[in-house]
């Protein structure tokens, strides 16, 4: 019995002065606790999340923004002028070569990563300022035109002036001042753009300048710039080539070739700078002897010349001469709507 009593009070003794294993980790963790909570460790805030990382802008993102905005501010003021009635069609088919040069433009900005919610925003905010190129590095030249640059055409007055910022038009030549409203920062800009966005946005200018002219406006070019003797030299076979066409055509075509032969002359005037002294004897693409032969020489050099922008302009053009081109392809394109060559979003320019 005593034997028993001993051995259990040596067991408990044993217990009790010398803890067990356990509670020393427990004491060592607790006494650890205590002097980091002392130093200011909070354990029940969590941690703040690291930061997002900044997007980089994309390529001519800022120029393509403001072009986007520009444009759904376009089809908006067409679809105010539908509104009032649309005698032929004219402005509903312009507002859909619009609606797609829009739609190519906004697929252009999200497939470089901008995200849409910037885009939104941009087009709710309205009018954005182009971008200043002119000390971009790698730009292909300054903001200065070649010659006296030409007056901004939404300043003018009478009923052929655009509407006052911020409206819509009402009337069609209210459209057409509108449209013809490009100027030297938009030039300057697309110039010290990337190549691909510098065609891309030069032709989506020509079309707006053309539907200008299918309005009843006159885009006529400006001073001369260094792109000039490549226009002559653009405008002169065409002139040739409609000589062709209104000895070979009868009837209401042989009217609208020599309504065409007179508008290319005026063109040749304007470019040249002098009388038409255009020569005679460009070769052909083929025999022209017959009133389909003329009509088809008449489509296959107006849409050439629809297509050459870009030929023309050369590869590093200076705000005037991507000006100069412009506004010369806007008349040929006008012209072309004649002979069945439709407005089209891009002309000549990839937009794949």
């Amino acid at each position: 019995m005593d034997g028993d009593t001993r051995g259990l009070g040596s067991r408990v003794m044993d217990g009790m002065g010398r803890p067990p294993r356990r509670l020393f980790a427990l004491g060592a963790g607790a006494a650890a606790l205590a002097v980091l909570v002392d130093r200011g460790l909070r354990l029940d805030v969590p941690q703040p999340p690291p930061p997002a990382p900044t997007r980089r802008p994309a390529p001519d993102e800022a120029l393509l923004l403001s072009s986007v905005v520009e444009l759904d501010h376009l089809v908006r003021a067409e679809s105010s002028v539908l509104a009032h009635g649309d005698p032929g069609g004219l402005v509903g088919r312009l507002r859909t070569v619009n609606r797609e040069q829009l739609a190519v433009l906004r697929g252009r900005l999200t497939n470089a990563g901008v995200p849409t919610t910037v885009i939104e925003a941009a087009m709710a905010r309205g009018p954005l300022p182009l971008p200043d190129t002119s000390t971009t590095p790698g730009s292909t030249g300054s903001a200065t035109t070649t010659g006296t640059p030409s007056p901004t055409r939404s300043a003018a007055t009478g009923s052929g002036a655009a509407p006052p910022s911020g409206s819509l038009p009402r009337t069609r030549a209210q459209l057409a001042a509108l449209l013809d409203s490009l100027g030297p920062e938009h030039w300057a800009a697309a110039a010290g753009a990337t190549t691909d966005t510098r065609e891309l946005l030069a032709a989506a200018w020509s079309q707006r300048l053309a539907a200008a002219v299918l309005l009843g406006r006159d885009v006529a070019v400006t001073a001369p710039s260094p792109a000039r003797p490549a226009i002559v030299g653009r405008t002169q076979p065409l002139v040739y080539a409609f000589q062709v066409v209104a000895a070979q055509s009868t009837g209401s075509q042989r009217r609208t070739a020599s309504a065409t032969l007179d508008a290319l002359t005026r063109l040749e005037i304007a470019v040249s700078g002098s009388s038409s002294t255009t020569p005679a004897g460009w070769a052909l693409p083929f025999p022209v002897t017959t009133p389909a032969e003329a009509r088809r020489l008449a489509t296959r050099t107006l849409s050439s010349a629809v297509d050459a922008g870009t030929e023309v302009a050369g590869t590093h053009p200076v705000p005037a001469s991507l000006e100069d081109v412009t506004r010369w392809s806007a008349d040929i394109q006008a012209l072309a709507v004649d002979w069945g060559v439709p407005p089209t979003a891009f002309p000549g320019a990839t937009t794949s």
